[in-house]
């Protein structure tokens, strides 16, 4: 599948992951984040049932495993509890120095490590004061390097310091413009402007850098521009903005007046992680072969996270089907190569 976008196509790449405990591949990815040097960090949020598995994964764009911290148990499903401890986390952002946030959505706080997984501090408290928290997930760095957090249950954006010290805040519970309710993902484009996921009010509000309501885009529905809780948002550097529409099962992109201009609904193969997996053990390629609806294994399931790159490449996180779906944005009259389908 190609889709379109004033005179630039999108066509699949690749896909990445595995569905796997621990090692390479994720259990129920929630979140990424794109480093320098072809680095990824992938959030699995695994569940209350195996709390060994959540982790955040180290890998490259390419799929070469790196590793992996902030493991959340032991293999017989008992908690850890250190300095590293996470319960639900959901968003994961980079400051300018590399270093790796996560938002904790049960312990109402921000895990902070180096670019090699090593802790370096946690801080926030649960309430609905200034700086206080209620279900943070979505985070991201505005251009001082200032974190932007998406307070999900107190319904508004909060921004703090890299240490956690309060700065501002705006937003509240409600469906007019500048409102929302139980906001998710989050994302800042290259002029500053805010782009917040409004999961409740199926919409994704535009804010300036101030918290200033700017733009609505979508409206609750399953036509081509509606949403249905929309849970993640990027903006590229032509200002298209993408959406990942959770509960219609694709990814919308629209231009920078919020007007629909294109939709994936995923083309997603095996992945590399996946291929090896089959091939140690080959009686896995023949229960694929007879088991029954295979093919809607390309589709996109619940797609939760969207990122984007300077090279127009745009990764999708799905939760379900544990991997990341790559596309390529290709300007008109591209002529580059192919390499097994890879662009």
């Amino acid at each position: 599948m190609v889709a379109q976008v004033m005179g630039a196509t999108f066509r699949y790449s690749h896909t990445i992951g595995r569905g796997e405990q621990r090692g390479p591949g994720f259990r129920t990815p929630v979140s990424m984040a794109l480093a320098k040097d072809e680095m990824m960090y992938v959030v699995s949020r695994a569940s209350e049932y195996r709390p060994d598995s959540m982790r955040i994964t180290m890998l490259t764009t390419a799929e070469d495993y790196v590793g992996e911290f902030a493991n959340g148990g032991d293999t017989a499903g008992e908690s850890i509890e250190s300095e590293t401890s996470m319960t639900w986390p959901a968003g994961i952002a980079l400051d300018k120095s590399g270093n790796v946030y996560v938002a904790d959505e049960w312990r109402n706080e921000i895990v902070v490590f180096t670019k090699d997984g090593e802790f370096v501090s946690r801080w926030g408290s649960t309430g609905s004061g200034d700086g206080q928290m209620d279900g943070p997930n979505g985070i991201s760095f505005d251009a001082q390097d200032n974190l932007l957090v998406v307070d999900g249950r107190n319904h508004r954006i909060q921004k703090f310091s890299k240490d956690g010290k309060f700065i501002s805040q705006f937003g509240k519970q409600g469906a007019h413009n500048g409102e929302l309710n139980m906001p998710w993902g989050i994302t800042v484009d290259n002029d500053g402007n805010i782009f917040v996921a409004d999961w409740r009010n199926d919409r994704v509000q535009k804010f300036s850098k101030d918290g200033k309501f700017l733009l609505k885009i979508g409206a609750s529905g399953t036509k081509d521009g509606q949403l249905n809780r929309p849970t993640g948002v990027a903006v590229d550097k032509e200002g298209d903005i993408y959406v990942t529409d959770w509960g219609n099962d694709r990814v919308q992109v629209f231009d920078r007046l919020g007007h629909f201009v294109a939709k994936m609904t995923g083309e997603g193969g095996l992945s590399k992680w996946g291929k090896e997996k089959l091939d140690a053990n080959p009686d896995m390629y023949q229960e694929r072969e007879i088991a029954q609806g295979m093919e809607e294994e390309k589709n996109f399931w619940a797609p939760i996270c969207v990122r984007v790159d300077d090279q127009g490449r745009v990764f999708v996180v799905e939760s379900a089907r544990q991997r990341i779906q790559v596309y390529k944005k290709i300007a008109p009259f591209f002529e580059g190569k192919f390499d097994n389908g890879r662009l």
